[in-house]
């Protein structure tokens, strides 16, 4: 890290166009204690300044170092094209296509078909392997379940014929009855 010191304004400040450690930080979109760090790693050139000669002496940074850090960071995004014969599913607005939820309904995909249509359809049969039914129901599914009335339903459960948890029924049992 150097540490420079400037002169007064009225005979030439060397630094005065040099930016402040907030003004730095605000450029880069960082941190001042970021800058404070960039410094003492030699990234910034660091000067000290004493405005108009009297004051604090404050941290002052080279504002081209600080216009090279920012032009490294702010590098853009690389631009995803896909494979030639392969056409994207979703329109620029990003909602698919009526030819991609087709698609990815069908279970069986084509030889060649693109990632997405791949990962959809992965999407769509973990989605319905993972959908099971309830083990215990509440009273009015059970019912329904049982195809009996309320009265019938428990001397089930008093007969040891239902297994009840609280206010729910065994969904396995009622299916039996």
């Amino acid at each position: 890290m150097t540490v420079e010191r400037g002169t007064s304004e009225t005979s030439g400040d060397v630094y005065a166009d040099w930016l402040t450690k907030d003004a730095a930080a605000a450029a880069l979109g960082v941190t001042p204690k970021t800058i404070e760090r960039l410094a003492a790693a030699g990234k910034i050139h660091q000067g000290a300044r004493q405005p108009h000669g009297r004051g604090p002496v404050r941290a002052v940074y080279h504002p081209d170092d600080v216009a090279r850090l920012a032009s490294e960071r702010r590098t853009e995004a690389r631009a995803f094209v896909l494979p030639p014969g392969v056409t994207s599913p979703v329109s620029g607005n990003g909602h698919s296509s009526a030819a991609a939820i087709e698609l990815s309904r069908n279970r069986d995909i084509p030889p060649g078909a693109d990632l997405l249509h791949a990962v959809a359809l992965a999407l769509r049969q973990m989605s319905e392997t993972s959908q099971t039914r309830a083990a215990y129901v509440d009273r009015a599914a059970a019912l329904a379940i049982a195809g009996v009335s309320a009265r019938e339903l428990r001397a089930a459960v008093a007969a040891g014929e239902v297994k009840q948890r609280g206010r729910r029924y065994r969904r396995q049992d009622l299916e039996a009855l």
